[in-house]
């Protein structure tokens, strides 16, 4: 059914250009015209290479609008955002993170938010402030709220994710610190598996579903109501569950692929 939705659309509408062109350029500023304190290894151009490929699939490819289908396929974009692509750059921008210490009021704001109790309270109320029913349904129809949480929450992540590698260097504060913010996720995703309903009107109500497509599908490219509604059939406790259980299992398998990482690669290594 998936597929018979995305035929109608055109390889434009399906693939943003514009998120295309913004990590092409990110690749171009990284390879030639941002300074490096020293020389790229390469793990950080294949992590960074990789962090780039996973953002674009997560926000500009025809996984965006499935995600306004079903909220399983919005949580393989969150995942794919905080939880993937984040760390990935993160861990490949290291060697040009020197650029933020040039400047004195970047570095002391910076030093301030990535403290373990500022990056976990960041991340989780940008996250709850975008998954919050009232506010999602509004996000949802709302194209540039959509937007703002979204880059809000990458934001978050990015700064959790630099100060959990590079500015946590005792491995026990990153153990506690992922338990927390794990733990901070936890009432969210308890409360959308136990509900015997859909938590969003974006999955469940009709008109808010239309709503929630139009603002990503160009006008000249909008079909007739009838045609929309056919996906309502999706039934929204399941593919709520299903992808309240894909964002917990990510998270905590990244959670235990990051801590045994970093424990072994930068153990020994000083905060930039």
């Amino acid at each position: 059914m998936i597929a018979i939705f995305l035929d109608e659309f055109h390889f434009s509408t399906l693939w943003n250009g514009g998120i295309f062109l913004f990590c092409a350029f990110m690749i171009v500023c990284y390879f030639f015209m941002i300074p490096s304190k020293g020389k790229s290894s390469m793990l950080h151009i294949t992590s960074f290479l990789l962090g780039m490929i996973v953002l674009f699939l997560a926000v500009g490819s025809p996984l965006n609008i499935i995600g306004r289908l079903t909220l399983q396929a919005h949580m393989y974009q969150i995942v794919g955002l905080l939880f993937v692509a984040s760390p990935l750059l993160v861990i490949g921008w290291k060697p040009k993170s020197w650029i933020s210490q040039k400047i004195y009021w970047i570095k002391r704001t910076l030093l301030f938010i990535r403290k373990p109790v500022v990056a976990i309270i960041l991340l989780t109320v940008f996250f709850y402030g975008y998954h919050l029913p009232f506010m999602f349904d509004i996000a949802r129809i709302e194209l540039y709220w959509n937007h703002f949480f979204m880059l809000c929450l990458f934001l978050a992540a990015l700064n959790f994710w630099s100060a959990f590698f590079f500015y946590w260097p005792n491995n026990r504060v990153r153990w506690y610190a992922m338990a927390i913010q794990i733990s901070a996720f936890l009432p969210y995703c308890f409360y959308g598996l136990l509900a015997g309903s859909g938590i969003y009107q974006t999955y469940n109500d009709p008109a808010v579903f239309l709503e929630s497509l139009r603002v990503c599908i160009p006008v000249d490219l909008q079909m007739p109501d009838e045609f929309y509604i056919g996906f309502l059939p999706f039934d929204p406790v399941y593919e709520q569950q299903m992808g309240i259980l894909i964002f917990l299992f990510s998270i905590a398998l990244v959670s235990v692929i990051t801590l045994v990482w970093s424990q072994r690669q930068f153990k020994n290594e000083k905060v930039l």
